[in-house]
C-alpha cells in the first residue's frame, strides 16, 4: 500500500509539475466542504475535458504534495500551467467561478 500511495504522489508531483494546463484540487475524504463540492469537481471535469486536466489530491493520502503547496484550508483549487501557479482559491466554490478562472488565463 505504501509504495502505491509513493507512487501515486511521485506522479501526481510530475503532472503538476510538468502539465501544460492542470488544476488541482487538495481535498480531505472527512472534509464536508469537499463532500459539497464532490459534484460540482466532477461536473467541472468534464466542461474542461480536452481544456486542462483535473487532477483530485487527497491531503490524507499525499501529504508530502500538500505541504509542497502549503495547503492549509480544504479543498483548496490551483490553477498551474508548467509548474506555475496562476491561481489559487479555498473553499466551496461554484462551477462558473471555477470556469472563469480558466478563461480568465487561457484566452
Amino acid at each position: 500500500m505504501e509504495e502505491k500511495k509513493e507512487a501515486r504522489e511521485e506522479r501526481n508531483r510530475e503532472k503538476l509539475a510538468n502539465a501544460d494546463w492542470i488544476m488541482a484540487e487538495f481535498y480531505a475524504t472527512w472534509c464536508p466542504h469537499c463532500k459539497r463540492m464532490q459534484p460540482i469537481v466532477e461536473e467541472f471535469k468534464k466542461s474542461m475535458e480536452g481544456t486542462l486536466e483535473v487532477v483530485q489530491v487527497d491531503i490524507d493520502q499525499e501529504s508530502a504534495l500538500a505541504d509542497f503547496y502549503t495547503i492549509e484550508m480544504y479543498p483548496t483549487f490551483i490553477l498551474l500551467r508548467k509548474g506555475e501557479q496562476l491561481w489559487r482559491q479555498s473553499g466551496e466554490l461554484p462551477l462558473e467561478r471555477l470556469e472563469k478562472a480558466v478563461k480568465e488565463f487561457k484566452s
